[in-house]
């Protein structure tokens, strides 16, 4: 009897987490979804698809051949192109803590383009002038849909999907090419995490767990702020010069991101009826993260860890 009642709370515990598992993080610029949405794919052992880099290729190379934001070509150009995301094996450590929870490994993602790196390039301040009205193609983001979907099948099968109690999963897809038409990938269906604007409301509206992140306007340009400035450009003469001259010219430009991502015509931004709003303005790092992956337990049927944040 105590054996069979050992078998089975083992086989809840270990259980796989179930297939097709899918966490949509939305929000507006600079909310903190990429960096989260990393953090949480690690803690569950899933895969991660960041798919806000796709439509920053796609202005990369508009911005390239010179073409106009709203030109048809713009489609065709992101279609072509040859992408891959890799999860880099190097992780670094979330920079808050809380006592008692250990420290965060958010994992870097490499971007590939036509074989290039451009991981640092897709977030400079020209694309991020220009993404907005990319991002409101509806063909392009016919194209993109496409691109995510695939991309979701194959870091799913890639992803461990399963985790015992208090171990983490450290497990993480090596890479998934994205090429606008396949992506092949094998392994034990898992998870995904994927991060965006309409994630929840347009690409995976069926998603298990849907999550809106949200900030104040000045605590997101701050912390765009202090992401450009730790990417400071060299000069000629070597001396380091700050990307954006002021946290208010950040504040502005996102105002006008906002705008336009939540009155653009095809997908805009909006919160999901059935997602978790989570405003992050106030809360550290491991906080969000933590209340993100223990909704994911408990709509698991799996015991929460972090009750206490």
């Amino acid at each position: 009897m105590l054996g069979q009642r050992l078998w089975q709370t083992r086989s809840r515990l270990c259980r796989p987490f179930v297939r097709n598992f899918t966490i949509a993080i939305d929000g507006p610029a600079a909310s903190g979804k990429s960096s989260t949405a990393r953090a949480v794919a690690h803690e569950l052992g899933f895969g991660y698809i960041d798919s806000g880099s796709i439509y920053r290729c796609a202005t990369l190379l508009a911005l390239r051949q010179q073409a106009k934001d709203d030109s048809p070509e713009v489609a065709d150009l992101i279609t072509n192109a040859h992408l891959e995301i890799n999860i880099l094996p190097n992780t670094r450590q979330a920079p808050q803590r809380v006592t008692g929870m250990g420290r965060l490994c958010v994992p870097d993602v490499q971007v590939l383009m036509n074989g290039e790196d451009v991981s640092r390039e897709i977030r400079s301040p020209e694309v991020n002038r220009h993404v907005a009205k990319i991002a409101s193609d509806g063909q392009v983001r016919k194209v993109v849909l496409d691109i995510q979907r695939s991309l979701a099948a194959a870091a799913k099968a890639k992803s461990t999907g399963c985790q015992t109690k208090g171990t983490a999963a450290n497990s993480i897809p090596s890479g998934v090419v994205m090429d606008g038409r396949e992506a092949e990938a094998d392994g034990v269906p898992g998870g995904v995490v994927m991060d965006g604007r309409d994630i929840g409301t347009t690409v995976f509206p069926q998603a298990e767990l849907k999550i809106y992140l949200d900030a104040s306007a000045m605590a997101r340009a701050i912390r765009r702020w202090d992401e450009l400035n730790s990417q400071l450009k060299e000069t000629e003469t070597g001396a380091n010069q700050p990307v954006y001259p002021s946290v208010e010219d950040i504040a502005r430009e996102l105002e006008e991101r906002d705008y336009a991502d939540i009155n653009r015509t095809h997908s805009p931004l909006r919160i999901a009826k059935d997602a978790v709003v989570i405003d992050n303005t106030n809360m550290t790092f491991e906080q969000q993260v933590y209340s993100i992956t223990d909704l994911a337990r408990e709509r698991l049927g799996l015991e929460r860890k972090y009750d206490d944040i």
